[in-house]
């Protein structure tokens, strides 16, 4: 099994719905499911909440399977490295605020820091099946806990 090509399709499939999941879900553009709830006029409440169960199922099931991949000490280094990407987009944000565009610079952190999350996950849904064809070690498969 370590023999086999990595299946680097898989992997750029799984972080296109990665993306296409959390730019569905808020994305500065305006249109996503956040400003559609935000905006009480458009569109009927059911069919928001409808909408919001679903993408509430989708993100459990993912970070159901990114917490069993990444565990607990994967997931505190991945929230440190969101911390400090935090503290680096906030510093590039200042430091460009003196700049006669900068809402083109907050524009870029917001989707660099979508990007990011959509990274995480696509990695923490592959990271079981990478790690498997890398080294042909099989992954304990969590079910519960």
């Amino acid at each position: 099994m370590a023999n086999e090509p990595l299946p680097l399709a898989f992997v750029f499939a799984r972080f296109l719905f990665s993306l296409a999941l959390v730019l569905a879900t808020y994305n500065p553009t305006g249109y996503s499911f956040y400003h559609w709830i935000t905006d009480l006029a458009a569109g009927p409440l059911s069919a928001k909440v409808f909408v919001g169960l679903i993408l509430a199922m989708i993100y459990y099931a993912i970070f159901r399977v990114v917490i069993a991949a990444f565990r607990r000490a994967g997931l505190i280094v991945g929230g440190l490295a969101g911390v400090l990407l935090a503290i680096e987009l906030a510093s590039i944000v200042a430091a460009w605020r003196s700049h006669p565009s900068w809402h083109f610079y907050i524009l870029l952190s917001q989707y660099a820091a979508l990007c990011a999350v959509a990274i995480v996950l696509s990695v923490g849904v592959s990271w079981s099946h990478l790690v498997e064809r890398l080294t042909g070690q099989l992954q304990k498969r969590y079910v519960g806990r």
